[in-house]
């Protein structure tokens, strides 16, 4: 017994750590040059999978011809990629705690690519399939672990203004995917290979720019390395970090990692908040599908052509963005006026205007869509819906991220998991509902639900911090 105790304080004492709040070492205090272009390399990573799973879309017909399938079957390979990403956080997730940020995002990011060139040289359909959910399988990992690399290097004053500019490299990978789609399609038949080689070629090459550029930023695992450091320096093996401690077990990645999303989704704010964001995440896969439909079909535009109005979705997620950067200067005042003390219901102040920007954007662009009215009107009404899209979205994510501080990622795979179910089936039956009842009523139909989630910033603004109180996983006790 008597050893034991003896071995406790020099156990404590060689524990390695920081030195203090302003250490160099730790990634929150990096120069702000190395923390921008850290925040850059990983949003391009998260572009790539994005840009993926819309430039498909544009080449499905192609698909289809070669294979002798529907459209609408051929546009599986849109939601199968989807579906991967949805899964890949639970895989992928362990990993960027064990391992750290590179090994959880970067390798994952880099078998996406030889799955892309997999489904490029694939020779049956179902070859596709299988290629393109791996695809998003292994690509769904900078998608979800990229928002834990912000909170590495960025802290809570600043991080939602850098989430802003990382939200602007990321998302546009929607709007600009069906352009160079449609480019590729216009090669002849086998564009759509190419446009798949293009995906891998992006990733790999990448990879191999961010794998010897990009520094690694989970804190846990710099300790650890600090402390192997120390021992051989000093040669004093008493020198040890707290991750080293650690010892990952299956279990802990069935019960965290697998079933506590799924336990967090029954309850009522990681309900809502989800629901919410992965049904204005879907609108913007809706959207995609929708303006070819609208340029095409309606206007008589060329294949090409008949994209770049997406682009219009780009610059209305700038507008968001600067929505959201005024939500989070009055954030910071906030913060500065309790003390530091984190208030979840605060971040919803940009939140509640985009309820009313989206359905508004998507009514302009429904009923302006036919070629009577001048084109700058349905681009105004893509420009408010997307800038509706980013407010809601990131809303609902730093909601539920200040909210469940300890289990956030728990709570992002619950809606990572969730939005890419929804942009899973949007496209298939978006195509099926513009085509059969027209652009203006598809719209909406759509719009109609929006209306209908208005209230939810409203009511957690309101009542959150009742609800929150109740809440098991926010009072952090599992």
């Amino acid at each position: 017994m008597s050893d034991s105790i003896a071995v406790a304080p020099s156990s404590e004492k060689f524990l390695v750590d920081f030195n203090g709040d302003d250490d160099p070492e730790c990634p929150l205090n990096w120069p702000f040059r190395k923390r921008a272009y850290t925040t850059f390399a990983y949003a391009l990573c998260t572009f790539g999978p994005q840009l993926s799973s819309s430039m498909y879309g544009q080449v499905s017909k192609d698909i289809a011809e070669e294979y002798g399938k529907s459209d609408i079957v051929a546009t599986l390979g849109v939601s199968t990629f989807l579906l991967g990403v949805g899964f890949g956080p639970m895989f992928f997730a362990p990993i960027s705690e064990v391992y750290g940020r590179k090994m959880g995002v970067l390798v994952p990011f880099f078998v996406s690519g030889i799955f892309a060139f997999g489904c490029g040289a694939a020779n049956n359909f179902q070859t596709v399939l299988v290629m393109r959910f791996f695809q998003g399988l292994f690509g769904g990992a900078p998608i979800a672990n990229t928002g834990g690399v912000l909170g590495d290097i960025w802290r809570p004053q600043t991080r939602a203004i850098a989430l802003v500019f990382y939200s602007f490299v990321v998302t546009g990978g929607p709007p600009i995917g069906p352009t160079i789609g449609a480019a590729f399609s216009m090669l002849g038949n086998h564009g759509w290979r190419w446009s798949q080689y293009f995906s891998g070629i992006y990733a790999l090459a990448l990879f191999a720019l961010s794998i010897t550029t990009i520094p690694e930023t989970y804190h846990p695992v710099l300790l650890a390395r600090k402390a192997k450091r120390l021992r051989i320096e000093s040669g004093n093996w008493a020198y040890h970090a707290k991750h080293e401690e650690w010892e990952f077990t299956l279990k802990e990645m069935i019960t965290k990692h697998f079933m506590r999303p799924f336990a967090m989704l029954l309850t009522p704010i990681v309900t809502s908040m989800s629901v919410y964001g992965s049904f204005v995440f879907g609108i913007l896969y809706l959207a995609v599908v929708a303006v070819p439909v609208t340029f095409t079909d309606v206007r008589g535009w060329s294949k090409v052509v008949a994209t770049l109005p997406s682009l219009a979705i780009f610059f209305g997620v700038v507008v968001g963005g600067c929505l959201n950067i005024l939500g989070s200067v009055h954030y910071s005042k906030v913060l500065a006026a309790k003390m530091g003390m984190a208030v979840p219901e605060e971040r919803l102040f940009a939140m509640k205007i985009g309820s009313f920007l989206m359905p508004i954007g998507l009514f302009i662009f429904g009923w302006t869509s036919p070629d009577r009215y001048p084109v700058i009107a349905p681009l105004i009404g893509l420009t408010l819906l997307a800038a509706g899209f980013l407010t809601v979205f990131q809303g609902c994510i730093n909601y539920l991220v200040d909210s469940f501080p300890r289990y956030a990622a728990s709570a992002i795979a619950a809606t990572t998991f969730l939005r890419s179910c929804s942009a899973a089936a949007f496209p298939i039956f978006g195509r099926i509902m513009f085509t059969a009842i027209g652009v203006p009523w598809g719209a909406s139909l759509i719009a109609f639900v929006a209306i209908a989630m208005i209230p939810i910033p409203f009511f957690f603004y309101r009542f959150g911090a009742k609800i929150r109180a109740k809440n098991p996983y926010s009072k952090q006790v599992m």
